[in-house]
């Protein structure tokens, strides 16, 4: 179940409009007429500010009914409460019911990833619980992932247990104590030294704001864990990572990098702990149009950048970029011997500043910096007298 490192990714759900799409009714109240409206929970996030204003929805308002198909009716099984009924209509229509999160709980499900869901509904959390064996049975979801709660935020039940027992305190308060929750119950239960992973997806935006906020809470308490927030919203789907303001992504004060850039970074990947990142294989050639012309025409990459017929990179695939020189045997190793392939690291500051630096820190180096009119080079050992080139690009157009 666990990665090589023991570490887990856990999944954090919101389930309306985010997980499913449900056909649950809200119930607006007219005192003037004494009468009920029924409409959507699509209907209701559009017209929500306009209730009592002046205009169409001005005699609407909301009351402690407005939600009750949102909560269990007391002694009634779970598989005859709302959210069962609701459920079973969204499978049986003609309308998608499948979430934007959908492949997340499948993922979930397929691969035994820990859940929990984090939602404002009212329900049992049994009764939520039952829905998704329901799925189950029905043969649309492989199995239920193993769940590490379900917090249905305006359940009393769940409220008591999360020590939310101010009736002043707001359904976002609560889903965030829930999140914080539902992270510390997998630490405790999975472990909480391997490096984790953590995502909540949300499609309401205020949602999304809350979940940020709850899992930078998160990064806080467990910095060498990693906490997402995936927003479902239309054409706001993103998925953002949090990072504490120290880091690199949010700042070049702190653990300046001498070598390369965060725009080469693979997603997701960890910065460097010290200066030794981005680049390329780079390859002497004899003739850089013909070397071009096979690694495009033959091997089909594709080329990033060319700089006259001093340099260029090859786009090789999966983060791998090919690097191209021209070879001046004395001056350089000639085509196809030993040394003719190396790897090559990017500077994004003055070569020479760079070296310094290294040598300070106990770096070896093979000469004095070689300079051409687009790069400039210097040649650094590892412990073995492996060579490492360190190159920093002079013009890049």
């Amino acid at each position: 179940m666990t990665d090589p490192d023991g570490s887990l990714s856990f999944y954090f759900f919101d389930i309306d409009d985010n997980l499913l799409f449900l056909p649950t009714n809200l119930y607006l109240w007219n005192a003037e007429r004494k009468i009920e409206q029924a409409i959507s929970s699509g209907e209701f996030a559009a017209i929500q500010n306009d209730l009592g204003r002046k205009g169409k929805w001005q005699p609407w308002a909301v009351r402690d009914e407005t939600f009750r198909d949102f909560r269990d009716v007391p002694g009634v099984p779970a598989d005859r409460q709302a959210f069962s009924r609701d459920l079973h209509a969204a499978i049986a229509g003609d309308r998608p019911w499948q979430g934007p999160s959908w492949p997340l709980l499948v993922h979930a499900a397929e691969k035994q990833r820990p859940i929990a869901m984090v939602s404002a509904r009212g329900h049992e959390p049994k009764t939520v619980e039952a829905g998704l064996h329901t799925i189950v049975a029905r043969g649309l979801l492989k199995s239920v992932p193993p769940i590490l709660g379900i917090y249905t935020v305006t359940n009393p039940g769940v409220r008591a247990r999360l020590g939310a027992t101010d009736p002043a305190m707001t359904v976002p308060s609560i889903k965030k104590i829930a999140i914080k929750d539902a992270v510390a119950k997998a630490l405790s239960r999975y472990g909480a030294a391997p490096p984790h992973r953590f995502g909540m997806s949300d499609d309401d935006p205020s949602n999304v704001v809350l979940a940020i906020s709850a899992m930078r809470d998160c990064k806080v308490q467990y910095p060498q864990k990693r906490f997402f927030v995936i927003n479902t919203n239309h054409e706001e789907y993103v998925k953002l990572e949090i990072f504490p303001m120290a880091h690199p992504v949010t700042t070049m004060k702190s653990g300046e990098r001498l070598l390369g850039d965060l725009s080469s970074q693979g997603a997701g990947s960890p910065p460097p702990a010290t200066s030794t990142f981005g680049g390329s294989a780079s390859i002497y050639v004899s003739n850089m149009d013909r070397a071009i012309a096979f690694y495009t025409g033959t091997l089909g990459l594709r080329l990033r950048t060319r700089i006259g017929s001093e340099w260029a990179e090859l786009d090789a695939g999966n983060g791998l970029v090919l690097g191209l020189h021209p070879a001046h045997p004395p001056d350089t190793v000639a085509p196809g011997v030993a040394g003719a392939i190396n790897v090559e690291l990017l500077v994004t500051k003055p070569l020479k500043d760079v070296v310094a630096a290294l040598e300070v820190l106990g770096a070896k180096f093979k000469g004095s910096i070689e300079e051409y009119e687009n790069v400039h080079l210097a040649w650094l050992f590892d412990p073995d007298g492996n060579a490492v080139v360190l190159a920093q690009q002079i013009n890049a157009g």
